[in-house]
């Protein structure tokens, strides 16, 4: 794999941006925040998933989105291929050759990265990338110095040796699978050996109901012969009845008919009585009811005479109210008039009053603004007091502070002393550990008190001292001096911790002396304002009782220019009311004629009532007559239409008599060939032989059906026989499937330990080699170790990764980083941010010059704000320049 182009829109400090690279080593350099990191961030966000805080604050400020495209030559098939990734939702694969986007969506993307990027499906790039081929500014050697707990979580999972315990688990899902599968098998097998026993019974069951069905069949036969010959019989009976019941039908209707014709012939000649009697009634009071319609003709005239009268009467009330409402009217604007006049003479006694309440209105005016603001003067003040206490308080604080600060810095000077002297301690006491660890070591190789490596006794040894004393004597002044160190350096320590506090309170004089300065400078500004604010407000309360005194004044005189303003506008209405006075004159006028009118028309309906009574009486006279009349007119007419009914009547029921002997003679000549009695007794017998039938052919029916149930209970048994044999094999299958599955967990959980050590003792190899390149240097041999921290031998002893020096701390990182980049993927790049920091100018040299010298990777990219790697990299790009 190779990274050939990375550009950048609109990425933190990039608004657009390209960048080529080629083989080899690359410094990429410029000033601190000019973008170098972000150029590996953005080749880690592209290809490897990794981005450490929010798509938003990747975009340049200001931007909606950013791009970053990533060009890089495959270690698949060694073709060129960009990445696209953007901080909305996109991220595609292009082709350049094809000039179109060959794979979309993160998991398509993932999977062809996995890929072409040469690492095993499955593996997390993130991780990778952080642990191994880019990591963090500030990281390359901390999860060395973290605990082995740490340790083990961060490389377990980039060696994937959790996905070997992962894997048994998931197959215990199998496992268990597999036993239900086993159990179900079991319980089928189970299931159809206890139903093939019932293969004989249903089989004798099966011929019993056969010879049953044969049997029910035959008297089906039999009884369907006897119902036919029945049913003949019974349909000639039939056919007479239905005769026999039709002329009986025609009888009776005969006879309803008759029935009818006499009732309608009583009804008529009822009908036409009292059509006779009514013409009679009608003759005899004809006369009175003439009188009556005259009598009611002349009460709808006076009716109308009596109308109009009313509405003259209506009429005069009105006008009459009128009158009452205009002479109301008139009185009211004459007591107006006279008002009006009042008010005129009450201007011109307020008149005088005027000047002075304007006069008064001004100076309270003034007095009222000159009290308020007074009164802010004052309301000034009391803030200011209350500031003057609150800064009285701060000084007082601040002073304690300061005096804290002076006591407590006393002691800073030292700290430079006591953090070189906690260094030495540091290194003292591990190389004391190294030697003690050394030695004890050595006293295990000894046995019999000879020399591990001559095979004879020491020479070096007193009389009467064996080996085993000496070395234990050399034990006691190791842990003793051991002992003395760290206790001074519990003492260094505890010294070192105050000179910290001291030099923090001594940094704080500066700023707290400073600080009561200002709070004096503060202090006699307020004052001087508070002195001001004082001689100001010393005549607040004479304006007060100046302004008491000139607002009771102003309220003594009741304010006439508003009494003048309502007395000038009553006495505007003066040409107003004047005016409508002499419409109401005239109005009355016109009401008087009007009354005087209405009165001479109600004098022409001065008989009325009289003639109203008398025309009354003569209706209520003859209102009987007319009643009568009226009751029996419309019956009387119809006398001649009733004669006409009547003796249509009389001859239609002598037809219908007739008509009625023919029936009863034809209905008695055919009853005499029909036996009902026996037509009876064959209809009974054809349904009992029906239902026998029904009952026989149900029972056939249920037969017939259990046989072919039983048939097809039979053909399922044989099919389970038939089956069982099948339900073996897969029991055998699946008990194999068993025993691979729990061999296969087995060896997965065995499996994970021994993946790790073959990882770390391959990784262990390479780091080895790796770091020796780097130093040149093969004294020292490096080891990773089983708990995946980093020990260096060198002289015999073994020295903890904590134990080593700055410059030793990243060469032995950097080794075991790039030797597990070797062994997990085909990648051969490596990314170096800063790793220069906290260096002095000789490691920092010593650093770039070991870098240079590495081999076996095709790209190797160091960032660095100054010019440490110039000379040393195979090529150069500077940012910002």
């Amino acid at each position: 794999m190779l990274i050939k182009r990375v550009e950048l829109e609109n990425i933190k400090s990039h608004a657009a941006a390209a960048f080529d690279f080629e083989r080899g080593s690359t410094a990429i350099t410029g000033e601190n925040g000019a973008g170098k990191t972000t150029i590996i961030e953005a080749i880690a966000w592209t290809l490897f998933d990794t981005l450490d805080y929010k798509k938003d604050d990747f975009v340049k400020r200001g931007a909606k989105k950013g791009t970053a495209r990533v060009t890089f030559e495959s270690s698949l098939d060694e073709r060129d291929y960009t990445v696209h990734r953007d901080t909305g939702t996109g991220y595609y694969v292009m082709d350049p050759r094809v000039g179109g986007r060959i794979v979309e969506k993160k998991e398509q993307v993932t999977r062809f990265l996995w890929q072409h990027l040469g690492v095993e499906p499955g593996t997390d790039l993130e991780s990778l990338f952080k642990q191994a081929i880019g990591v963090p500014q500030g990281t390359f050697t901390a999860v060395f110095l973290a605990t082995a707990a740490e340790r083990k979580t961060t490389f377990d999972a980039l060696l994937k040796v959790e996905e070997y315990r992962r894997g048994a688990d998931e197959l215990l899902k199998t496992a268990r699978y597999v036993d239900g599968r086993i159990t179900a098998v079991n319980v089928n097998i189970a299931r159809a050996q206890g139903e093939i026993l019932r293969i004989d019974p249903v089989s004798n069951d099966l011929s019993v109901v056969g010879r049953q069905v044969a049997g029910l069949q035959a008297q089906l036969d039999e009884i369907a012969s006897d119902i036919e010959t029945m049913q003949r019989d019974v349909r000639r009976l039939d056919e007479q009845e239905t005769k026999l019941s039709g002329l009986l039908s025609d009888l009776e209707r005969s006879r309803n008919d008759r029935s009818k014709a006499e009732l309608v012939h009583a009804q008529r000649e009822a009908e036409l009585n009292l059509a006779k009697e009514a013409a009679e009634k009608v003759e005899a009071v004809k006369e009175d009811h003439d009188r009556h319609v005259e009598a009611l003709g002349r009460l709808k005239e006076l009716g109308r005479e009596r109308d109009a009268r009313e509405k003259l009467r209506i009429e005069c009330t009105k006008v009459e109210a009128a009158i009452a409402a205009v002479i109301a009217d008139r009185n009211h604007l004459t007591r107006d008039l006279a008002s009006i006049q009042r008010s005129h003479a009450a201007i011109e006694s307020l008149k005088h009053l005027v000047h002075d309440q304007e006069k008064l209105e001004r100076e309270v005016a003034r007095l009222r603004t000159d009290f308020n603001r007074l009164e802010a003067a004052m309301a000034k003040l009391k803030s200011l007091d209350e500031q003057l206490e609150r800064l009285r308080e701060n000084y007082r604080a601040n002073s304690s502070q300061l005096s804290e600060a002076r006591e407590k810095g006393a002691g800073a000077e030292r700290i430079s002393e006591l953090e070189s002297r906690d260094s030495e301690l540091v290194r003292e006491v591990a190389s004391l550990q190294a030697a003690l660890e050394r030695d004890e070591r050595f006293q295990k190789e000894i046995q019999n008190g000879l020399c591990p490596i001559l095979s004879e006794k020491c020479l070096n040894l007193k009389e009467g001292q064996t080996l085993e004393m000496f070395v234990t004597s050399q034990f006691g002044e190791l842990r003793t001096r051991i002992a003395m160190l760290e206790n001074e350096k519990v003492n260094v320590t505890s010294a070192l911790s105050t000179s910290r506090a001291a030099a923090n309170f001594r940094a704080q004089i500066t700023v707290l002396e400073t600080r009561a300065a200002e709070i004096g400078e503060e202090g006699k500004r307020l004052k001087a304002e508070r002195a001001a604010l004082e001689a100001e407000t010393a005549d607040l309360q004479k304006v007060k009782s100046e302004l008491d005194r000139v607002e009771m004044e102003l309220k003594a005189l009741d304010n006439p220019s508003s009494k003048i303003a309502l007395l000038e506008n009553e006495a505007r209405r003066d040409g107003e009311i004047r005016e409508k006075l002499s419409e109401i004159e005239k109005n009355l006028e016109r009401l008087e004629s009007d009354r005087r009118i209405n009165t001479e028309q109600l004098e022409e309906f001065k008989d009325l009532d009289r003639h109203l009574g008398e025309i009354n009486d003569m209706r209520d006279r003859t209102a009987e007559a007319y009643k009568a009349f009226l009751a029996n007119d419309a019956l009387a007419k119809t006398l001649s239409q009733r004669e006409s009914a009547f003796e249509e009547s009389r001859n239609s029921l002598a037809a219908i008599v007739s008509k009625l002997a023919e029936s009863e003679t034809v209905y008695a000549e055919a009853g005499k060939g029909y036996d009902r009695e026996r037509h009876l007794t064959e209809r009974a017998r054809l349904i009992e032989l029906q239902k026998q039938q029904a009952e026989t052919n149900a029972k056939h029916e249920a037969a017939a059906k259990r046989r072919s149930e039983l048939e097809a209970e039979l053909k399922r048994l044989a099919d389970i026989r038939d089956s069982l044999q099948k339900e073996f094999r897969e029991r055998e299958r699946l008990e194999k499937v068993a025993e691979v599955t729990d061999f296969i967990r087995t060896t997965l959980k065995e499996a994970a330990p021994l993946v790790a050590r073959n990882y770390v003792y391959h990784v262990s190899v390479e780091a080895n080699q790796l770091f020796r390149e780097i130093t040149g240097s093969a004294e020292c041999t490096l080891k990773w170790t089983e708990d995946y921290g980093i020990v260096m031998e060198q002289d015999g002893y073994e020295r903890p990764f904590q134990s080593l020096s700055g410059g030793e701390q990243m060469s032995a990182a950097l080794a075991v980083r790039l030797a597990l980049l070797k062994q997990l993927s085909d990648i051969r790049i490596a990314f170096f941010d800063e790793p220069t920091t906290n260096m002095d100018r000789e490691r920092r040299e010593n650093l770039a010059q070991q870098i240079g010298q590495i081999r076996h990777f095709e790209q190797l990219f160091v960032i660095s704000h100054d010019d440490t790697f110039e000379g040393y990299m195979d090529h150069e790009i500077k940012i910002g320049s």
